[in-house]
């Protein structure tokens, strides 16, 4: 008689929280959580549900991986495309969208050996579209290393490419080893001994790329909005700044790296080839051409 009497219990209320719907027992969880999670519009989400995550891979995860949500995983699989991961209203416009979302892939420079002359004829050309009178406001830069040292270990900038918005080519050169090359790396850079024989020294290289980068601006006090100073876009910057010996303020760098959208759900970075593969559907490596 007295468990009749008894008021039925309540259903635990949970708090859910906005963007990411993770719950919690307790309102002061959720807002501890909402302290530390800093979600914000600039979070890639889910084009069905539009669940916040913290990078792509989580999203991919999400729609289509092992543990994907039932729903939205039958909603992307029918409307999704699998390189930006947005979500379309009908298969005629995911049809449309996948013709300009996969890039077509871009003409391999190659090994053909560049004399200095010829490096120093690329880089000359102005980094504006005067068609368009457009100003390049972002630089890509991408380097290739050989081995110096006794094991090869020591990484040495052998070779480095730059190019606009518009993928049109600054500059192209080889570059004088400080040290003497153990290992080429062949199977990955495509170079031999020939290729440096009269490459550009590094300390011209350094003057050339810094003055496409500060566009006049005083190399030690570039303001914070850049000035006219450029964006450098790249995959480890850093590393190649290093191996270059130079500097570039942090805040004039874009590092894919180091985007979180980009990284591991474990806050570790990608490869550049996996970026590529994943989000641009190409291959940065074809045989012993790199394609930049």
């Amino acid at each position: 008689m007295a468990s009749e009497l008894d008021p039925p219990k309540s259903p635990t209320q949970r708090h859910k929280c906005p963007a990411c719907y993770k719950q919690f027992k307790r309102k002061l969880h959720l807002i501890e959580h909402m302290k530390i999670a800093y979600h914000s519009v600039h979070q890639p989400r889910c084009g069905v549900c539009q669940k916040h995550c913290k990078s792509f891979e989580s999203v991919r995860e999400h729609v289509c991986g092992p543990l994907a949500k039932s729903n939205c995983s039958k909603i992307f699989g029918d409307r999704g495309c699998n390189l930006c991961l947005k979500v379309f209203d009908s298969l005629h416009a995911l049809n449309e969208h996948k013709q300009k979302c996969c890039l077509t892939a871009p003409v391999p420079l190659g090994t053909k050996i560049i004399p200095c002359i010829e490096s120093h004829v690329l880089m000359s050309r102005s980094v504006m579209d005067e068609k368009h009178n457009k100003v390049q406001r972002a630089v890509a830069m991408d380097c290739e290393m050989v081995g110096g040292g006794s094991d090869g270990s020591i990484n040495l900038c052998a070779r480095v490419c730059l190019v606009d918005e518009d993928e049109n080519l600054i500059l192209h050169t080889y570059i004088q080893p400080q040290i003497p090359v153990t290992d080429y790396r062949y199977e990955l850079t495509g170079l031999t001994e020939d290729h440096l024989r009269d490459a550009m020294p590094l300390i011209e290289l350094q003057d050339k790329i810094m003055k496409i980068l500060c566009n006049g601006e005083s190399v030690g006090r570039i303001p914070l909005d850049g000035g006219k100073a450029r964006l450098l876009v790249g995959h480890g910057i850093q590393h190649d700044l290093d191996c270059l010996r130079m500097k570039y303020p942090g805040h004039m760098q874009r590092d894919t790296a180091k985007y979180r959208p980009l990284m591991k759900t474990n806050l570790l970075s990608h490869s550049l080839k996996h970026l590529t593969k994943t989000y641009l559907g190409q291959d940065t490596i074809s045989g012993c051409c790199i394609i930049i």
